[in-house]
């Protein structure tokens, strides 16, 4: 039986011999990770190449499930240490550094200290955030830094509704994914909080995200926290109790910071630049031919209200020309613009319509965005009646004209249901 090495280097095996090992390494992590002792055993079968190349191929496959096994087998077996801090400084993850600083820690073998140290430099060479060994002593242990918290946004719906996920690490391992669907006139509508691995949450939101029939992007993930504080203060002034889970998750979800909230998509466009771009301005209308903003239409109890008027001006025997008939329907229009959007509802547009244009300019529809936050900035500007804001009378012209369509829908359908009766 040829002697072990203590070096993490052996005789390579052939191509299908470590294609045998790669599968059965990966249909054993299971029953391993249950019993360290009998991958210990195996592991130390192994020549010492292929032990290294046994846990890179755990590594590749299961990513951050491996850290109990692997913690669990720190500090049995030289060999199998050897191995493992080689393997370690390959993966470019905090976690590496994590078993790594462990493994200095309960090894006295001074081979094995120079290989983590050797693993530790690569790790730090290729990015990732590990601490230095100060020592050969158990005693000293610098962690490293914890990965960066992320963040990501939904567009809001037309009731402002809109989906954040904001993810926390925790160590030693794994994250926090917080799953907030939230209103900006109702509060939090729903919370999850997730305890799992960095690696399951991105299969699953990269899942969600293509499924998603509307863009879901990447957003600071402190701008995150801060629209769910919002969402809280709103949800505590109606006077209604927050979900269990939110509150019992909240002061592990972090602080917010001190500096006022200002929409992210100032990060990328200046508010003066758009202030007055009539030429944006006048094209907002068009933004109701997108698939982000087709489903904006009023509510039918304040729409319908405009339809008897808006009737008796389409029907009126009074013969008109095209030009007056249709300057008595965009009388309507106006006058419905300026009942129904006071300062306050015209704040609220306001901040949602830069919502969108966030959202849509980091999903590349970057012309759209421009147009929505050209709109966005003219929407608390004083207007007299005869200039509504030009977005503001689309959305009450379409909406009249869905339910005009409604109804004559309904009236064509109950007219066949009496032609059909014997």
């Amino acid at each position: 039986m040829e002697p072990q090495r203590k070096s993490g280097k052996g005789k390579t095996p052939n191509p299908a011999g470590m294609e045998a090992l790669r599968k059965e390494a990966e249909e054993n992590f299971a029953a391993w990770t249950e019993d360290p002792p009998s991958a210990l055993a195996r592991m130390r079968s192994l020549p010492s190449g292929e032990r290294v190349e046994v846990f890179s191929a755990l590594i590749r496959a299961q990513g951050d499930e491996v850290y109990p096994l692997f913690q669990a087998l720190l500090g049995q077996d030289e060999g199998v240490d050897l191995a493992l801090a080689e393997s370690l400084g390959r993966w470019n993850s905090p976690e590496a550094g994590i078993l790594l600083h462990r493994l200095a820690g309960r090894s006295p073998s001074k081979a094995v200290q120079k290989s983590v140290r050797k693993a530790l430099f690569r790790l730090r060479s290729q990015g990732v955030g590990v601490g230095e060994l100060k020592d050969e002593s158990p005693a000293v242990f610098h962690p490293p830094k914890a990965p960066p918290p992320e963040g990501f946004l939904s567009l809001p719906d037309p009731g402002g509704s809109r989906l954040v996920w904001l993810v926390r690490p925790q160590l030693p391992q794994g994250i926090v994914a917080y799953h907030v669907m939230l209103s900006d006139t109702r509060g939090i509508l729903d919370f999850q909080a997730l305890e799992t691995t960095r690696k399951k949450f991105h299969e699953y939101s990269s899942l969600l995200r293509k499924e998603s029939p509307w863009p879901i992007v990447e957003a600071d993930p402190d701008y995150c926290l801060a629209l769910i504080v919002e969402a809280e203060e709103i949800h505590r002034k109606k006077g209604e109790p927050l979900p269990d889970e939110f509150t019992r998750w909240r002061p592990l979800m972090g602080a917010v910071p001190s500096a006022p909230l200002k929409p992210l998509i100032y990060l990328h466009l200046k508010e003066e630049e758009f202030r007055n771009r009539a030429d944006l301005l006048d094209h907002s209308p068009s933004l109701f031919q997108t698939p982000p903003f087709e489903g904006w239409f009023l509510e039918k109890e304040e729409a319908e209200k405009y339809l008897p008027r808006l009737k008796e001006a389409s029907e009126s025997r009074l013969v008109l020309t095209p030009y007056q008939q249709e300057a008595r329907l965009m009388e309507i229009y106006r006058q419905a613009v300026s009942d129904l959007f006071d300062a306050g509802r015209r704040a609220l547009l306001r901040r949602r319509l830069e919502e969108m244009a966030y959202v849509l300019w980091k999903a590349g529809k970057e012309n759209d965005a421009r147009t929505s936050l050209a709109a966005a900035l003219r929407m608390e500007t004083a207007e007299g009646i005869l200039t509504p804001h030009p977005f503001l009378l689309e959305l009450v012209k379409r909406s009249l004209g869905a339910l005009l369509e409604q109804e004559a829908g309904e009236r064509e359908k109950k007219a066949e249901e009496l032609l059909i009766k014997p």
